[in-house]
């Protein structure tokens, strides 16, 4: 019987079995500022499993981002987009693991590179 990971993720196990699929689940990806593309880029990476993904953005969710970033609501209007983009791209995959922070980068901390 298959397991719900297995069915889950069948297509890309098929493409490039479980040891690339093991490889994309202890990917870990930060996003500097939730942009309509960022967000998108991310998005593709969430959908197939990537282990886990921090968005950090300074910015308010506002007009100009209803537009363009489909991972924004009007009901995120004047909230942190890095959280309104993380909370909706981790309801794409509930296995993946999020966070965000909202402030400026200037400097990455060293806890954020981790390799």
């Amino acid at each position: 019987e298959m397991s719900d990971k297995t069915i889950r993720y069948d297509r890309q196990l098929r493409l490039w079995g479980p040891e690339g699929q093991q490889r994309l689940e202890n990917a870990k990806v930060l996003l500097l500022n939730a942009t309509a593309t960022g967000a998108e880029i991310l998005k593709n990476l969430v959908l197939p499993g990537i282990g886990s993904f921090t968005v950090v953005d300074h910015q308010k969710v506002d007009a100009s981002d209803l537009g363009n970033n489909f991972f924004v609501s009007e009901e995120g209007l004047g909230q942190s987009r890095a959280k309104v983009v993380s909370q909706l791209l981790n309801e794409l995959n509930e296995n993946v693991t999020s966070e965000y922070r909202e402030e400026v980068i200037k400097r990455l901390p060293h806890s954020f590179i981790s390799f």
